[in-house]
């Protein structure tokens, strides 16, 4: 058995968590996004009620083909208090998708958040280094002079 449990991520950007999804290795056209949450099946491709008695349901889905191996559904669900996506990661899979895992998603997605933020704000990107093991992000601010 290998039963399904939320993961608390603090994601609000449908489209920067797909593409922390895509610099975490899974390819885009491989990452499903439904603006109602679709049906997650486990590794024998069995509709599964772990969370939710009427069916665990995600909005953002890699299927288990694109996670690898004997896996099961990968799902982002929105919460719909914290306007948050949670992680819905099977058991079975916390072994690849673990703290760690999570946790460079998560840098991901904060890193590809601010991008997007201060490039809306005129700010532009002029990358980044690590010093004293901390990522440093460099923009330079971009304003019109006539």
């Amino acid at each position: 058995m290998s039963e399904y449990r939320k993961n608390i991520t603090r994601c609000k950007d449908k489209e920067v968590l797909i593409d922390a999804l895509v610099e975490m290795g899974y390819r885009r056209e491989h990452i499903e996004y439904h603006e109602v949450p679709q049906q997650l099946f486990d590794w024998h491709g069995q509709p599964t009620c772990y969370l939710d008695s009427t069916g665990d349901k995600a909005q953002i889905i890699v299927r288990r083909q694109h996670v690898g191996g004997a896996a099961n559904d990968l799902g982002f669900k929105l919460d719909p208090v914290t306007k948050c996506f949670d992680a819905i990661i099977s058991q079975y899979d916390s072994g690849k998708h673990n703290q760690k895992w999570l946790s460079g998603l998560k840098t991901s997605y904060s890193a590809k958040r601010v991008k997007k933020e201060l490039a809306k704000n005129g700010f532009k990107y002029l990358g980044q280094e690590m010093v004293n093991g901390k990522i440093q992000i460099k923009y330079l601010k971009m304003t019109a002079t006539f």
